[in-house]
């Protein structure tokens, strides 16, 4: 899917993807925005995979026999909430009576995947926001009455006006990283860690066919309840950004509800450019 005209946060980990209320839809809705658009350095010149026929193979199936299911192993244990754990594993008993056969799979590297992800994310974001400088193209924000009419002071009220909070954080952080003494230590070792995860990615997916697990350790908090706390916002991060570092097609569905009442998202991850 085509990336032209999404804002950059972080270049090698911007995807979009569609939000439906079914699979077929989304298979649909894939197909209709997928293929290859020139605007995009990035797009794949190739064919988008039949993912309506796909699913109607399954449905007309009636079954997932001959399915090779991964957990991860990775993906539960401290931190996790227990009825998130119990809704995924309902499910995972429901693949199983569906004729899938479930496998355990260890992806030893995935418990780095946030630090990994927290210095390459706000370093691609460093880089890519400082086009934002209220020269060449978006907000422009002049400096009031009785200060200087620089560019520079310009710049500086544009930001300060145009990024909001988490933004600012992730520019200050990526741009400590990339600094000069930083960048071999911090992002250079982050992109190593990167590959390994991508390792275990290929290794689990010689045995099964996709990996399983949850959407979120937890359930959704109140609206603003974290948002003096962003360590605990980036470690809710933990299950999804394995699939974001290593480029892997993943799709979430809901699971269930928690004893609050709270839907539980199940997550499938596939091999790289295997979509259906």
């Amino acid at each position: 899917v085509s990336r032209y005209g999404l804002v950059a946060m972080a270049s090698s980990l911007d995807q979009i993807g569609p939000v439906t209320r079914t699979v077929a839809d989304a298979a649909a809705l894939t197909e209709l925005i997928g293929g290859y658009d020139p605007n995009d350095s990035t797009s794949l010149n190739e064919p988008v995979p039949a993912l309506t026929q796909a699913v109607e193979t399954v449905a007309a199936q009636g079954s997932m026999k001959g399915l090779k299911v991964g957990v991860v192993k990775e993906l539960s244990g401290e931190g996790y909430q227990q009825d998130v754990i119990d809704a995924f594993n309902a499910t995972v008993e429901k693949l199983r009576e569906a004729g899938a056969q479930i496998v355990e799979v260890s992806c030893p590297h995935f418990e780095y995947s946030l630090g990994a992800y927290y210095i390459i994310m706000p370093s691609e974001v460093s880089s890519n926001l400082a086009r934002y400088d209220g020269m060449r193209y978006g907000l422009r924000v002049m400096p009031p009455a009785g200060v200087p009419q620089t560019a520079a002071n310009m710049m500086a009220y544009t930001r300060e006006t145009g990024f909001g909070d988490e933004v600012k954080r992730r520019i200050i952080l990526g741009t400590y990283a990339l600094s000069a003494g930083y960048y071999d230590a911090w992002y250079g070792s982050a992109q190593k860690v990167r590959t390994l995860i991508i390792d275990d990615f290929k290794k689990a997916f010689e045995k099964v066919d996709v990996l399983v697990g949850p959407t979120s350790p937890v359930t959704a908090f109140k609206f603003g309840e974290k948002t003096e706390d962003p360590m605990a916002m980036y470690a809710i991060d933990i299950t999804t950004i394995p699939a974001n570092l290593a480029g892997v097609p993943a799709m979430s569905i809901p699971a269930g509800l928690s004893d609050d009442g709270l839907p539980v998202g199940f997550q499938f991850l596939a091999p790289q450019q295997r979509d259906e």
